[in-house]
């Protein structure tokens, strides 16, 4: 006999029942599930949702984002060795590149191809900080998650700051970015809390530094590479590249967390400043121009590291994979 349109079917002697709550292609997700979540797993879902809407578009801004990192890094990298030869009278920022680069020939056109991967790079980063946290440290805890959540978010706010000063750049070629960091440092120590705040920034950026460092010597950092049809050796020179890039980054980034830390102890905000500045630092130092160049190379390192990740990056936007990887490294 027939059973009714619509009835339930049981299962079949010996059959294991059906789990509760297990769903099958053609059965949605119900609802009250997702109204039980916190706020930001609801605000995750949504972001995922429009990331499986539009992978296309995402997936090239990401790209394009990889790019403009990479051809910073290699900026700063080139500029770095030309100053461990005595053949540049200072290091070079992130700022101090897209002047470099609004002044070339067809300058412009550079600088906003530039800004277009800088904004990629960092909304995908602060997608990846909001996008499911509990599920981005999944094998290693929740305070990797945390970590990845936190470097993410870092990332995003700096470089749409890059992004930001770009367009500045676009709008008047000849705005200058050399004290700006001096400037803004002078600002805050002299509120009534600036020098604690300084230190709190100097803390944070040498916490940072030892992420860094904990990333360059423990983690896997090509298991996110699209691996089919890529020679094994590329694979092994791209993992190479990103350990070498990835501990330049946190050399750099402790010069400028000591520079913040020694600005709030004496009141001097002269040298505080970004990589440009930490390079300069580090030039000053004993055996000086070995290290710049050792760092340097480094950061040339870092830059080929995140042009092959723009090649090669298996990128799964919508997928568990990606939020667990995050994207700051």
């Amino acid at each position: 006999m027939t059973a009714p349109l619509g009835a339930r079917s049981r299962p079949a002697p010996g059959e294991a029942p059906a789990r509760a709550g297990s769903a099958t292609p053609s059965r949605s997700r119900p609802v009250g599930v997702v109204a039980r979540q916190p706020e930001r797993r609801r605000l995750g879902a949504r972001l995922a949702h429009a990331a499986a809407r539009h992978p296309r578009w995402l997936e090239w801004l990401t790209r394009v984002g990889y790019v403009a990192r990479g051809v910073v890094y290699l900026v700063i990298g080139g500029t770095g060795v030309l100053l461990a030869f005595g053949l540049a009278e200072r290091g070079r920022g992130s700022s101090d590149v897209m002047r470099l680069v609004v002044r070339l020939p067809l300058g412009r056109v550079f600088l906003a191809a530039l800004t277009i991967g800088l904004v990629g790079y960092a909304v995908l980063s602060l997608v990846a900080a909001v996008r499911a946290p509990e599920e981005a440290g999944a094998g290693r805890g929740r305070g990797a998650a945390l970590v990845v959540r936190a470097s993410d978010a870092v990332a995003g706010v700096v470089y749409a700051g890059l992004a930001a000063l770009a367009v500045r750049l676009l709008a008047d070629p000849l705005y200058d970015t050399g004290f700006a960091s001096e400037l803004w440092a002078a600002r805050l120590l002299a509120r009534p809390w600036g020098r604690l705040l300084m230190g709190g920034a100097g803390a944070l950026t040498a916490a940072a530094a030892l992420a860094l460092v904990y990333k360059a010597a423990a983690l896997p950092l090509a298991t996110q590479l699209e691996r089919r049809g890529v020679p094994p050796v590329v694979v092994r020179a791209i993992a190479r590249l990103a350990r070498a890039g990835v501990a330049a980054r946190a050399v750099l980034f402790a010069l400028c967390g000591w520079l913040l830390l020694h600005a709030a102890w004496t009141g001097e905000p002269s040298r505080v400043g970004g990589l440009g500045q930490a390079l300069d630092a580090l030039s000053d130092a004993p055996a000086g121009p070995g290290l710049v160049g050792v760092v340097a190379v480094g950061c040339v390192a870092y830059g080929l590291y995140q042009l092959a990740k723009a090649r090669y990056r298996r990128l799964r936007l919508g997928g568990a994979a990606d939020r667990r990887a995050g994207v700051a490294p």
